[in-house]
């Protein structure tokens, strides 16, 4: 496991599902969101390429929920939870082997090459990947991000292309 990404997994154990949500979250709003833009709080990063990505509170359900199916979301993941503190290097492009692509977006698992592209990022080593939607305004917005299976790299490859890569070299 990359090193800097194994120093920022937050240790879970011993903690109840609803414990280690609240962990998360905490986590989460502590990294991502500008306490000062409550009652919906917002916060933002920038991308590897300087671009915005804005984090938004109630994408947090979402974003680290177990997924049933393509279009249906479980309770909390833990792995996700775990690995929170891991989106803003990958998307900074800070961690080696980072490759960031465009993919179509889907709709009920259809393409929709006539949408405008969604943005993601894999750390191959770790089969991680951060996904980003664009907004409207320009730039992205934070939508999930989970450990993937290999097969689901490979379809991202394919369905897209690739936009950026950080060598494997420290």
């Amino acid at each position: 496991m990359n090193e800097k990404l194994a120093s920022l997994l937050l240790d879970l154990s011993g903690l109840s599902d609803g414990e280690a949500e609240e962990v998360v979250f905490e986590k989460y709003v502590e990294l991502y969101l500008d306490r000062g833009t409550e009652p919906k709080r917002t916060g933002a990063l920038q991308t590897h390429d300087e671009k915005k990505v804005v984090f938004f509170e109630d994408r947090f359900e979402h974003a680290f929920a177990q997924t049933v199916a393509w279009y249906e979301k479980g309770g909390f993941d833990r792995s996700r939870g775990e690995r929170v503190a891991w989106i803003g290097p990958v998307v900074r492009g800070e961690i080696p082997g980072t490759e960031c692509w465009l993919v179509p977006p889907k709709n009920g698992g259809r393409r929709q090459p006539d949408r405008p592209w969604n943005r993601v990022y894999m750390v191959e080593e770790e089969r991680y990947v951060v996904w980003l939607e664009p907004l409207r305004s320009g730039g992205w917005k934070f939508s999930s991000a989970y450990v993937a299976g290999y097969g689901d790299l490979r379809r991202y490859r394919r369905a897209g292309r690739r936009l950026w890569a950080r060598e494997n070299t420290p």
